[in-house]
């Protein structure tokens, strides 16, 4: 099953384990509720993604608003995992624009 989500990104990672390369996004969220999520300002996530999504990374500044294509899988515990498979620029709405 494959999802879009509107996503800011904050950065990307990539580490290379035995000759395997791993890559992640990094991925924030504004604070909505401090008592409730236990946070402040920006809460900061990490989502697997395809080496090839970290190697076509090329926003203008950080942090940039992307649609990020994930595919859910099962993660560990039974657990529902996203794991990214392409990122594209969002594209900001006219009304956005005129701010």
């Amino acid at each position: 099953m494959n999802q879009v989500l509107t996503v800011e990104l904050y950065g990307a990672s990539l580490a290379d384990v035995d000759g395997r390369q791993y890559a992640s996004l990094y991925i924030g969220q504004k604070v909505e509720d401090e008592k409730e999520e236990g946070a402040k300002g920006i809460v900061v996530m990490k989502m697997p993604c395809d080496p090839e999504v970290y190697q076509t990374l090329n926003p203008p500044k950080y942090p940039a608003q992307v649609q990020a294509h994930v595919r859910l899988k099962k993660a560990a515990g039974g657990r529902l995992g996203q794991h990214c498979v392409k990122v594209q620029l969002a594209q900001l709405s006219a009304a956005s624009d005129k701010k």
